[in-house]
Parts: C-alpha cells; structure tokens; sequence
C-alpha cells in the first residue's frame, strides 16, 4: 500500500472596499489535511478541515479503498526540495492604514472614478509528502489589488477593472497605471473596423481555448488539437507555460496535487510552436498513454482531477512599444467568448483602449474581435511582454479582426 499526505495552510486579510473607502476587514486561516492511500489499482481518499490527524485520516483513507475508484499509482522519483519565501511584505496592523492611504491617493488623482471591490494580503503554504520518499514545502505571500471602478453617474455595475498582484508594492508605479488609464478613459477614440494588434492578458486568449489541451478531451477526439501532440502547430513565437514559480507568480506553489515538478516550475503545453503537452493527472496519463504534465488540482477530500496556476508566455519583447509600434487594441474587460468546432474565436470587448506605440490614446467603444484559433496563435501571434505597463504583468499581442458591437 502506497500514501501521499499533503497538508496546507492559507491565511488572508481581505478588505472589502466601496466607493474609495475600506468598509470592512475579514481574517481567515485555514488548513486543510489529506491522505490518498492506493493499493491493487485503487485509490482511498480521506481529508478534513483543520489541523490533520494523520494516523486518522490514513485510517479513514484505507476505509474509503472499499468504493472501488480505480486510479494508478505512479511513483515520481525520491526528491527533497523547498521552497520558502515568508519575508513580511506588510504586517497586518499596518496593512488596513497603507491600503486605505493608497485609496486616498487614488480618489484625489482619479475623482470621477468610485473604486470597490477587494485588496487582499495572504499567506500560503502547502507541504507534500509520499511513501515514495518525496517531501515537498512551498510557502509564500503576496498582495492582490482588485478594484471595479465606476464612472460616477454612469448608471452602470462597473465601467472598468484594476488588477494586480504581486509583493514588490510600489505606490507610486500602481498610481501611476491606474492614472494614465483613468485620463485615456475620457478620451473618446475610434478605430475603423479592420484587422489589428490585439494587446490583452493571457486569459482573453487562452482561457477559452484552453479546454483543447485537457489529456482526456484530446485522447477522445474532440479537442481541436486531438493527434497534434509533438506536432509544430502554432508559430514559433509562442511557448505557453503553466506558471507555478513563486518567483514569477508569488503565492503560487512549485509543485502540482500529485508532488510533480517542472523544469524552472513552469509546465509546459507549447515549446516554440510545437504542442509538446497535455493538462493530465497521473490517472489520465495512464488511461490514455500520454506523458503526464504535472498540471492536477485536487480538493482536500477529493480524488485529483485537471488544474492550472497562471498562463504564461514566453516574452519576445521588452516593452508594449516595441511589441507592436503602431496602433493596437489595449483590451482591459473581455467577457462572454466562445470558440466554434472549426476553431473560431469570437469575444465581446466591454471595455478597451486605442494604443499607439505602447501609449494609451483615449477609450474606445463597445468591441468584437475574432480570428481563428490556429492563425491567432499562428501567422498572426505578435508575441508577449512582461512588466509592462506594470509589474508582474503579462500580456500577449495577436491580430484579429475588430468590429464595432
């Protein structure tokens, strides 16, 4: 009989914002145990809600073999390795005082806009370990700023969002963004429909699309990719990556539900154009004979199913100017997107902003953009950039066809 025990820990101050001003504060800690147990081709699950009882719930996983879940085990090699980046980005006492004086700063430069919505400090550690002599340890914290803002009188939930998250917090630099957003906003600016560089975050493009590298969805045939894999499909410009480095993702952790590291933490689905990846769990690797990727999320009391950290993309730029000089489409709010079996992409823009060599020019109407998923990411894949216009950003930049809603 083989066990993995895995153990995890997450604490967060969350403040709830409305109209600039912190209203309220809500500290939470929680940790989670659990204990998978295999044997005879079987899987036992056991997990509870606070600190873990091993020798318990190792008990209560034996038990649960008696259901019958078929699931392999699939040993990774012994390894030891940590990974711990505890070092205080702010103190709790201090953290309610420093956002709200970061609310007051942004209400005096930006008074048209009322921001809600949430600013979040936490704290995460998660430890791993089998009876194949792996033992794993990630911690790390970060902050997270995500602001809704809306234009005062608009009538409307929201007109634009803020986004951000890392633990390097530069007042003046997210003063400075949400700024140069805030005066472009009321600028009105209008493109002719036509075909243009598309400048957005990863999940416009790939979030959609991404059920297309799901192993079992592939193996069965219907994933637009399906017999592609080791197969150069996209341009050369791209290589997608799974982003699990607390390095470039602070907060993340190394390593997957099932204790399977990357190279550089990064799993990768495509290399330079060539579909070299599938998101699997060691289970459907093994079903449909597929390397398995390392990408598996789990809940504390549930058999692992597939799971993703953070899109990333190779950069092939230095900055947004140099990605695409010109004009461009800087796409803030995308929502409501579907991709058609023969590989169309289409989206609503709810928001977005007319660029010129890497300068916002002023707030552009409701928008549709589309192309095909195989040219996107393809002939018309521009490329990425990070930490730009912000820190801890990445943006990727594709031409489609833009029309007006």
């Amino acid at each position: 009989m083989e066990k993995e025990y895995i153990k995890e820990t997450n604490r967060s101050v969350t403040l709830n914002v409305t109209g600039g001003k912190i209203d309220s504060f809500r500290e939470l800690e929680k940790t989670t145990g659990t204990v998978r147990v295999y044997d005879n081709g079987m899987i036992g699950v056991a997990g509870c809600l606070g600190e873990p009882n091993e020798n318990a719930l190792t008990e209560k996983a034996k038990e649960a073999l008696s259901f019958g879940i078929p699931y392999p085990w699939r040993p990774d090699a012994p390894l030891a390795l940590e990974d711990i980046r505890e070092e205080e980005i702010l103190s709790v006492p201090d953290f309610i005082p420093r956002m709200q004086s970061f609310l007051d700063r942004l209400g005096a430069l930006c008074p048209k806009f009322a921001f809600s919505h949430k600013l979040r400090l936490e704290h995460n550690r998660a430890e791993y370990r089998s009876s194949a002599g792996r033992r794993l340890l990630s911690a790390g914290r970060a902050i997270s700023i995500e602001l809704v803002a809306q234009n005062r009188g608009s009538g409307n939930l929201f007109d634009t969002f803020f986004g951000w998250g890392g633990t390097k917090f530069d007042e003046d630099a997210l003063l400075a963004w949400i700024k140069e957003q805030y005066d472009a906003f009321y600028r009105p600016a209008d493109l002719e429909p036509g075909r243009y560089p598309v400048v957005a975050g990863t999940e416009t493009f790939f979030e959609t699309f991404s059920r297309h590298f799901v192993g079992d969805l592939y193996a069965s045939g219907a994933s637009l990719l399906s017999g592609k894999l080791n197969e150069k499909v996209f341009s050369e410009k791209l290589s997608l990556r799974d982003d699990r480095n607390p390095i470039t993702f602070p907060g993340s952790r190394f390593f997957d539900a099932e204790g399977c590291t990357a190279p550089d933490f990064r799993p990768t689905v495509i290399e330079k154009g060539v579909l070299t990846g599938l998101l699997t769990t060691k289970k459907t690797a093994d079903q449909f004979g597929l390397p398995n990727l390392g990408t598996a999320g789990a809940p504390y009391d549930g058999v692992p199913g597939i799971g993703f950290s953070r899109y990333w993309l190779d950069p092939t730029a230095k900055s947004l100017k140099e990605l695409v000089p010109g004009k461009a489409v800087y796409v803030v709010v995308a929502a409501g997107g579907d991709i058609t079996p023969d590989g169309r992409y289409a989206t609503p823009v709810q928001m977005a902003y007319l660029m010129e060599n890497g300068t916002l020019v002023g707030r552009l109407p409701d928008l549709t953009i589309n192309g095909n998923v195989f040219e996107m990411f393809g002939k018309d894949y521009v490329g990425a950039v990070h930490n730009d216009p912000i820190d801890s950003s990445i943006l990727g930049a594709v031409v489609m066809d833009v029309e007006k809603a």
